[in-house]
């Protein structure tokens, strides 16, 4: 029985720890997406893609998308 309150405890940790890797996996996945899709567009485009701009375009399409935001709102929005 003394183990009980560590495995309570562990268990406590655990399910507060898995909702942000959870959303930070998500977010993730998006930017990731994002990414591989801006990479695709300037290739086709024969332009340079800076890292920088990359960067702040698929953070701002993360930012939007955890807003409630669709794909091609967020998209639009990040893209102005």
């Amino acid at each position: 029985m003394p183990r009980l309150p560590g495995v309570i405890a562990f268990a406590a940790i655990a399910s507060i720890t898995v909702f942000p890797a959870r959303a930070g996996m998500v977010d993730n996945i998006i930017f990731s997406k994002c990414s591989s899709a801006m990479r695709k567009e300037y290739e086709k485009a024969d332009k340079q893609l800076l890292l920088s701009h990359l960067n702040a375009t698929c953070n701002c399409v993360v930012k939007e998308m955890k807003n409630n935001k669709g794909v091609e709102q967020a998209k639009t929005f990040c893209t102005k």
